[in-house]
C-alpha cells in the first residue's frame, strides 16, 4: 500500500469514528488509530481544510452540512466523498489553478475536485470567479484579489450548493474564459452525469457560457454511470484527471480531440 493509500484510508477511519462520537480529543484519536498525535493532528489539518471536520482547543467535531443522504437508491456522503482520492484531486486542482491568467473570469461548478482549487488558486494577481458553492464562496472570500461573484438562489445543504432559476439566468448573461467542471461519471456513449438534478441547469449555464470547458475527475470516474446527464463528451475541451485512466479512455479522449492532462 503506498503512503498516499495509507493516509486516505486513515482519515476514513477518522470520520467514521466522528461519526459515531461527534467529539473525540488529538490524544483519543492517536491512540486508536496508531499513530503519532503529530499524524492525527497533520490528517485533522487536511480534513479541516477540506470542510469535514472543525477544529478547537485539542478536540475535533463534524463540519456542518453535508450529511449523507439517500438519492435515486443511491447513498451519497459529502464529507466522505472530500476524502475519497484525496491525493488525485488535489493534484488535479493544482494543475487546474496553474491554468488561471491575470484577468480572467472563470466559472467554478458545485464538486469536491473543483473545491479543491480553492487552496491553490494564484492570488498574486486579480481574477474574477462566478461561484454557487457555498464552502468554495467562503474560500475565495478570503482573498483580495480574486473578485468573486455569487448568484445565489435556494440552499441545498447535502452538496452546499446554492441554485434558483434566476441564478441560471443571471449565469447565461455572463461569459468567462474558462469554466471548471465537476462530473460524478464519464461514459463513452451516455455522456457526462452526476448525483444531484438541482446542479444540472447551473452546469449547462456555465459549459454554454464558457470559451473553454475544463472537466476535473479522477479516474474512478471513467465508465460511470448516474442519474443526470448534462453534457456530451464533445462539449469538454480538457480533461484533467490521474494516472489510473485506462489506455482505452486515453485512446478514445484524444480520437474526439479532447486535451488529456494526466497528473
Amino acid at each position: 500500500m503506498s503512503r498516499g493509500s495509507a493516509k486516505e484510508n486513515r482519515m476514513v477511519k477518522v470520520l467514521e469514528l466522528f461519526k459515531k462520537n461527534q467529539r473525540i480529543a488529538v490524544k483519543e484519536l492517536a491512540e486508536t488509530l496508531g499513530v503519532s498525535e503529530m499524524t492525527v493532528r497533520r490528517d485533522l489539518e487536511i480534513l479541516r481544510k477540506n470542510h469535514v471536520l472543525e477544529r478547537s482547543y485539542g478536540f475535533a467535531t463534524l463540519a456542518r452540512g453535508g450529511a449523507e443522504y439517500a438519492i435515486n437508491g443511491e447513498v451519497y456522503d459529502l464529507r466522505m466523498a472530500r476524502i475519497q482520492n484525496i491525493s488525485s484531486k488535489d493534484r488535479i486542482a493544482q494543475y487546474a489553478a496553474s491554468l488561471i491568467e491575470p484577468g480572467d473570469w472563470i466559472f467554478l461548478d458545485n464538486g469536491t475536485t473543483v473545491s479543491r482549487l480553492t487552496s491553490h488558486l494564484p492570488t498574486e494577481f486579480e481574477f474574477t470567479v462566478v461561484c454557487y458553492n457555498f464552502g468554495i464562496l467562503t474560500e475565495l472570500l478570503k482573498h483580495p484579489n480574486i473578485k468573486t461573484i455569487f448568484p445565489g438562489g435556494y440552499y441545498y445543504p447535502e452538496d452546499q450548493m446554492f441554485a434558483s432559476a434566476e441564478s441560471v439566468e443571471f449565469i447565461r448573461r455572463h461569459r468567462a474564459n474558462k469554466a471548471f467542471i465537476s462530473t460524478s461519471g464519464v461514459h463513452r456513449s451516455l455522456g457526462i452525469t452526476c448525483i444531484n438534478a438541482h446542479s444540472v441547469d447551473s452546469k449547462r449555464a456555465i459549459i454554454e457560457s464558457s470559451a473553454s470547458r475544463v472537466l476535473l475527475t479522477d479516474s474512478s470516474k471513467f465508465g460511470a454511470v448516474k442519474a443526470n446527464h448534462f453534457a456530451e463528451l464533445d462539449e469538454i475541451n480538457i480533461i484533467v484527471t490521474d494516472d489510473g485512466i485506462s489506455e482505452d479512455w486515453r485512446t478514445l479522449l484524444h480520437d474526439i480531440g479532447i486535451r488529456l492532462k494526466i497528473v
